[in-house]
């Protein structure tokens, strides 16, 4: 019997369905599911539209994604756990000051006081970003736009911690805030109308950095951003939600792509409540709801998690991942109002990412593709 020949339009369907590992190994099947990958743009969105947000660990020597489907009625989720391809051109001298983020579908990670690879797992690509200040310290990367030049202008911002004398015999530190533009590889030294620094890694979400601060005299907590464009630091919105204590945990995440959900733990009760955005983050005004409020059984005190916290909401579900201060191990919770299941992955974990949305099948930018590695 003859093979049937699918229509297009039902064939690129199954295959906007598929998982990410299935899809780029499909790419060698023919030349036109081939193009689909590379060429076709609304393919593409098609497919990132299905995917759901996973969780990027690091071990001492691999990264690895979890992969977590909650099904119908999401009672019995499976969680898949696979090794990212990974060739880095060097390894990290200092594990405890790794870090791991995302960037408009492409994954970076700083080594420090060596650089930062440029990282897209899928399609096996990494360079290598070397700062000519190896004291260079990484905090998040963005883009801007320019009419003149179709390509994003990928951007790091980080500091120089430096020294200023007060007088003959002392000395008081204070950080100088720079960005470092990717493609002239030249650092721009800024003015920073803040003295406190992020204590978790900034979220980029099209094209600019979010963070949780207060105020250092009011204690008043809301979120500061970075425009790449603009060059600026900006307070975005007050929280919907302020510390009852000194120790209660905040954590920022992406809501459904383009909004910003809201987690706090109450120290005391251990209590989680989550918040998300009403609208887009580029929404006029911005205005928070109530999603949901936890119970406070099995789950853990979220303050110290040395390795990072990431979480994201599914259908009025946390799906939350953190590690194990005892063991080293990575922990999934799975929460609901109904429901609370703690899954261990047995990899002893170094870092978390922020919760990503993988992955992206665009090659490295050009700006990038003529950095040495």
């Amino acid at each position: 019997m003859a093979p049937v020949k699918l229509p297009c339009d039902l064939e690129e369907e199954i295959l906007s369905r598929l998982p990410p590992l299935s899809l780029v190994r499909s790419r060698t099947v023919c030349q036109h599911w081939n193009s689909l990958l590379h060429d076709n743009k609304s393919f593409l969105n098609k497919h990132l539209a299905l995917v759901r947000p996973q969780f990027i660990f690091l071990t001492e020597s691999k990264a690895y994604s979890i992969n977590i489907d909650l099904h119908t009625g999401g009672t019995d989720p499976t969680v898949e756990v696979h090794e990212v391809p990974s060739d880095f051109p060097y390894q990290a001298i200092d594990l405890t000051h790794t870090t791991i983020t995302s960037c408009d579908g492409f994954l970076f990670r700083h080594f420090w006081k060596q650089g930062v690879a440029f990282w897209n797992p899928w399609l096996r690509q990494v360079v290598w970003i070397e700062y000519v200040d190896k004291s260079f310290h990484f905090c998040g990367v963005g883009y801007d736009y320019d009419s003149n030049v179709p390509e994003k202008r990928y951007k790091i911002l980080g500091y120089l911690n430096c020294l200023r004398d007060v007088s003959d015999t002392y000395q008081v530190s204070y950080k100088r805030v720079a960005i470092y533009e990717c493609s002239s590889r030249a650092l721009k030294f800024l003015d920073a109308p803040f003295k406190n620094w992020p204590t978790m890694d900034p979220l980029s979400l099209n094209g600019n950095l979010y963070w949780v601060t207060s105020n250092l005299e009011t204690h008043e907590c809301f979120i500061r951003s970075f425009d790449f464009s603009s060059e600026t630091f900006k307070t975005f919105c007050l929280l919907p939600c302020q510390k009852n204590h000194s120790r209660d945990q905040l954590v920022l995440a992406v809501y459904k792509r383009d909004g910003f959900s809201l987690l706090k733990q109450c120290y005391v009760t251990g209590e989680i409540s989550v918040w998300v955005t009403k609208e887009k983050i580029d929404a006029a005004e911005v205005v928070w709801i109530n999603l949901m409020t936890l119970p406070t059984s099995n789950l853990p005190k979220l303050i110290n998690k040395l390795c990072g916290i990431s979480y994201f909401i599914f259908e009025k579900t946390l799906i939350m991942c953190c590690g194990n201060e005892e063991t080293g191990a990575a922990n999934i919770y799975i929460v609901r109002e109904d429901m609370c299941k703690k899954i261990q992955i047995g990899y002893e974990i170094v870092r978390f990412s922020h919760c990503v949305y993988l992955p992206n099948f665009i090659s490295v930018p050009s700006e990038f593709r003529s950095l040495p590695v």
